[in-house]
C-alpha cells in the first residue's frame, strides 16, 4: 500500500537553511506520535526567502491541506497561499516557562513577539525577580531591530520564535525558544478540526456534485456578473457544448433569450420562461441564490418542455379517477354453450397481445364486460380501463371530452385546461364503446391517435405522447357504414386488427339458466338467491328460452330484476301464474320463437301451449270481446287475431 500523502505540513522558517533538524522542529516531532493515527503530518526547515516557493509547490501538488507556521511566517504566507496556515500562538503558560529557563541565564530578559507585545506580561512584571524588556516586529528587519535594542538595554538572554532566537545567538545573546509543546499541540489540534471541516465540506460538495451530475435537469451557476461558475451534464446536453467551453463565459452568450439582466437588477427571479434553444423548447427558471441576505449568484435551471409533458402526463395517470378500472374478468362471464367457449378462448388469447381489438355484437352481448376482460389479463392490468361511449355524447362535447383542452382554448374552459380521457389511460386500456357513431370528423383525429401514439389537446400547439392499448366495439356493419360515407376506411382497417364477434342470446339458449343465475345471485348481492326466486327462475325458464331477446343479456337483467320484485305475484306453488306474468313481463306474453335448435323444441312447444290455452281462457273470461282480451294481455289486437289464428 502506498504511502499516505502528508496533509498537516509545520513550516519552520529560518533565517539560514539548518545543516540539522531545528530545536523547534524537534519539539514538533516529539508530539507527533500522539497525531499518528488521525492524519499525515510533516515537518519542514525552511529558509525565510524560501518558504513561500516551497508552500506553493506542495500547494501545487496538492499535498497539504493545512499549513501550521510560527507567527510572522504564518502571517507573511498567508497572505499567498489559498490553504488555510494557522499560527503557533504563544501562551502565558509558555512564556512563564520560557522565563523561568532564561532567568537562570540572566536577571534582565527581552521577549520579543511578532505584532504586538503581551500586556499581561507587563500588568506581571513586578511580581519577578528579573526585569523584562518586551519588544514587538512584523518584518524580518524589525526582528532584527528588536534584538539590538534588546543587547543596548543589557539583555543577555532573548525569548522569542526559532527566527528571534537565531537572530539573538547572531549577536552574542542567549536565546530561549518561547514556543512549548504544549503550543504545537493545540495547533495541531486547531488545525485537525480545520481538516476535518475540510474533508466534511468537501464530502458534502462532492455529494452535491454527484446529484447535480444525475439529474435529468439542466442546472448552472452564474456569479453577480452572469459569468457561468458550474453546470451539470444535463445542461451540457440541452446547450450542446462541453462545460470547457461553458465554464469563465457569460451565460447569455448562450442563451439569449434569458432574461438574466433584468433578474440581476433586480434581484427577483423569473420561474417558467419557455425559450427556444436550436431545435429544443425549453422550460427555465432563473432564480438569486443568497447568502446570509446577500445575493452572491444565479441558478438557471431548464428542461426539454417534452419531457415536462411526459411528467405532467405520468402526474395525472398516477392521480387518475379511481372509477377508470376494470371490474369484470373473462372467468366471470357464463355460458357453457360451445359459441361461448369458443369466444372467450379468443378473447383470453387476444388479451395477452397489444394489438388492438374490435368487437361487433348487437347490443347488450357483453362487448365492454369482454374489454374488461381482455384488459385484465393483459400486462396493463395494473394500469386503467378508461371506457368512452362514443354515442352518449354530442359531437362538440365528444371532442373535449376524448382530447382535452389547454386553459382559454374555447369560451367557459376550466382554468388550468383538462387533460383528455385519452391521456387518462396512459399504460391502460381505452375502449371505445359505439365506436360506429362517432362523428366522422372525430374518427379523422382518433386515427392520428391510433397511428401516431400522441393526442393534441384542444387549443395546444404541443402533442402529448401516450402508451394506450385501444379495444373498439359496435353494434353497427362498419362495412356497410363506410359504403354509406359514414365510417373511415382507413380507422376500420386500424381497429380491425383482431376481431371478436358476440352471440345474440337467442343463438346460445342453452346458456340463459347460467346467465340467469349468476344474474340472480348479483342482484342479490353475490349470495346465493332465495328459494323463492329460484323457484321463479325454474318456473320462467320455458318461458326465458322461447323468447327472441332484441335487448340481449341487458334485456334479460331487466327482466329478472322485474321478476324478483314480483316473485309473490307471479308464482302459485311452483307454477307461473299467467294473469300475472302478462301484468309484470308483458315481453314474456308477446313472444316470437325463432328456429332454435333441437335441445329446447320440446320446451318451446310446451310454451306455445301453454300460451294458446292461456289465451283461449281469457278470450272466454271476456265474453269473445277481443278489444278488452287484447288488453288484459298487453297486446294489440292484431297481435292477438295473430295468435287466435
Amino acid at each position: 500500500m502506498p504511502p499516505r500523502h502528508p496533509r498537516i505540513v509545520v513550516l519552520i522558517s529560518h533565517l539560514e537553511r539548518p545543516l540539522q533538524q531545528s530545536r523547534l522542529a524537534r519539539v514538533v516531532t516529539s508530539v507527533l506520535p500522539d497525531y499518528s493515527g488521525e492524519t499525515d503530518i510533516r515537518v519542514l526547515d525552511t529558509t525565510v526567502e524560501e518558504s513561500l516557493q516551497l508552500a506553493r509547490e506542495l500547494e501545487q501538488n496538492n499535498e497539504v491541506e493545512v499549513f501550521v507556521c510560527a507567527g510572522a511566517t504564518a502571517a507573511y504566507l498567508r497572505r499567498h497561499l489559498t490553504r488555510p496556515v494557522l499560527s503557533m500562538r504563544v501562551g502565558g503558560a509558555d512564556l512563564l516557562r520560557a522565563l523561568e529557563q532564561a532567568r537562570l541565564r540572566s536577571a534582565q530578559i527581552a521577549v520579543i513577539s511578532h505584532a504586538r507585545i503581551n500586556a499581561d506580561l507587563d500588568s506581571l512584571a513586578a511580581l519577578f525577580t528579573v526585569q523584562i524588556h518586551q519588544g514587538s516586529y512584523v518584518t524580518l528587519d524589525e526582528a532584527r531591530q528588536a534584538v539590538e535594542r534588546a543587547r543596548s538595554l543589557g539583555c543577555q538572554t532573548v525569548i522569542g520564535s526559532s527566527t528571534v532566537v537565531e537572530l539573538a545567538e547572531q549577536v552574542g545573546l542567549h536565546g530561549v525558544l518561547s514556543i512549548s509543546q504544549n503550543t504545537v499541540r493545540k495547533a495541531l489540534e486547531e488545525a485537525l478540526g480545520v481538516l476535518h471541516s475540510q474533508r466534511s465540506e468537501l464530502a458534502k460538495r462532492r455529494h452535491l456534485d454527484a446529484v447535480l451530475q444525475h439529474i435529468p435537469t439542466g442546472v448552472a451557476a452564474v456569479d453577480n456578473q452572469g459569468i457561468v461558475q458550474a453546470l451539470n451534464p444535463a445542461l451540457e446536453a440541452l446547450l450542446g457544448m462541453p462545460a470547457s467551453h461553458l465554464l469563465g463565459r457569460p451565460l447569455q452568450e448562450f442563451c439569449p433569450q434569458l432574461a438574466l439582466d433584468d433578474v440581476l437588477r433586480s434581484g427577483v427571479g423569473e420561474e417558467n420562461t419557455v425559450i427556444q434553444l436550436g431545435q429544443n423548447l425549453l422550460l427555465c427558471n432563473v432564480l438569486p441564490i443568497l447568502e446570509d441576505g446577500q445575493r452572491t449568484g444565479l441558478v438557471l435551471t431548464c428542461q426539454d418542455t417534452s419531457a415536462v409533458q411526459r411528467a405532467d402526463q405520468r402526474i395525472r395517470s398516477t392521480h387518475r379517477p379511481g372509477g377508470f378500472s376494470a371490474k369484470y374478468r373473462l372467468e366471470q362471464i357464463s355460458g357453457k354453450s360451445q359459441a361461448t367457449r369458443q369466444l372467450l378462448k379468443l378473447a383470453q388469447r387476444y388479451g395477452a397481445t397489444a394489438s388492438t381489438v374490435l368487437i361487433t355484437g348487437e347490443s347488450g352481448t357483453g362487448k365492454e364486460l369482454l374489454a374488461q376482460g381482455m384488459h385484465n389479463v393483459s400486462s396493463r392490468h395494473r394500469g386503467p380501463f378508461v371506457a368512452i361511449n362514443c354515442a352518449a355524447f354530442p359531437e362538440s362535447l365528444l371532442e373535449s371530452e376524448l382530447f382535452g383542452y389547454q386553459e382559454g382554448a374555447f369560451s367557459g374552459s376550466r382554468k388550468g385546461g383538462k387533460p383528455g380521457l385519452i391521456e387518462a389511460a396512459h399504460r391502460g386500456t381505452l375502449f371505445l364503446d359505439e365506436i360506429g357513431d362517432m362523428p366522422v370528423s372525430l374518427q379523422t383525429r382518433l386515427l392520428r391517435v391510433l397511428q401516431e401514439r400522441e393526442v393534441l389537446r384542444l387549443g395546444a400547439t404541443e402533442p402529448i405522447s401516450i402508451d394506450i392499448r385501444i379495444i373498439a366495439a359496435t353494434h353497427q356493419d362498419l362495412p356497410q357504414a363506410i359504403a354509406a360515407g359514414g365510417f373511415r376506411s382507413d380507422l376500420y382497417y386500424r381497429l380491425n386488427i383482431l376481431r371478436l364477434q358476440t352471440v345474440p342470446l337467442r343463438e346460445r339458449s342453452e346458456d340463459i339458466a347460467d346467465i340467469a343465475r349468476a344474474i340472480l345471485r348479483r342482484l342479490n348481492g353475490d349470495h346465493r338467491a332465495p328459494p323463492l326466486q329460484e323457484r321463479l327462475l325454474d318456473a320462467l325458464l320455458p318461458h326465458l328460452m322461447a323468447y327472441h331477446w332484441p335487448g340481449n343479456i341487458r334485456e334479460l337483467e331487466n327482466i329478472l330484476e322485474r321478476a324478483a320484485l314480483s316473485a309473490q305475484d307471479l308464482l302459485r306453488g311452483n307454477v307461473i301464474d299467467e294473469l300475472s306474468l302478462a301484468l309484470v313481463i308483458p315481453e314474456l306474453r308477446n313472444i316470437q320463437a325463432l328456429p332454435q335448435t333441437a335441445a329446447v323444441t320440446d320446451l318451446k312447444s310446451i310454451a306455445r301451449e301453454k300460451e294458446k290455452q292461456y289465451v283461449l281462457e281469457m278470450l272466454q273470461a271476456c265474453d269473445g270481446n277481443l278489444a278488452e282480451t287484447a288488453s288484459r294481455l298487453g297486446i294489440s289486437r292484431s297481435t292477438l287475431w295473430r295468435r287466435l289464428q
